[in-house]
């Protein structure tokens, strides 16, 4: 018998209704956690280098103008002097460290294990906030005030993301 010219677009519509009715009859529980984290392996890692970056820009920032005393270097143009360079030194240290850290947690993890970390670690919707709170910080002190404000905002938003974590 003669086929009608919409037949083919019937066909397609019918296949992707049964494909789509065979994916929710089939999908299991734990997939909807795995839309919310559709790669929790680079949701980490982006995670931990952040970390890195604000925790070693922190210490950086306290251990640079430290030094500068220990060497007898106690003008004030000096102490803001190391206190940039230390905090932008620990960041440098801290994005290198990050991505190295994480691959080295999550080498031989599968899929199911690193959601498994993350959900463990408390990585939700304050955590990912705390992260784009950290680049914006960072972005916005580099905009108003150059290197002191990237330092300053790096060192503020690990601050506000203790405070948080805790309250």
């Amino acid at each position: 018998m003669g086929k009608c010219s919409g037949g083919d677009e019937d066909v397609r519509t019918h296949f992707e209704r049964m494909r789509e009715f065979v994916h929710k009859k089939t999908r299991r529980p734990i997939d909807d956690y795995y839309d919310w984290v559709p790669r929790p392996g680079t949701q980490y890692c982006i995670h931990m280098t952040i970390r890195s970056i604000q925790t070693a820009a922190m210490f950086g920032s306290i251990l640079g103008p430290v030094s500068a005393l220990l060497r007898h270097r106690s003008e004030n143009r000096e102490l803001v002097d190391a206190f940039v360079s230390g905090g932008l030194h620990g960041a440098l240290v801290g994005a290198a460290l990050g991505p190295v850290i994480s691959l080295a947690t999550c080498k031989n993890m599968n899929r199911v294990r690193k959601f498994q970390n993350l959900v463990k670690s408390k990585f939700d919707h304050t955590q990912l906030w705390q992260d784009h709170i950290a680049i914006a910080s960072a972005a916005v002190g580099y905009i108003s005030n150059g290197q002191i404000g990237l330092v300053v905002g790096l060192d503020l938003s690990l601050l506000f993301a203790l405070a948080s974590s805790n309250w």
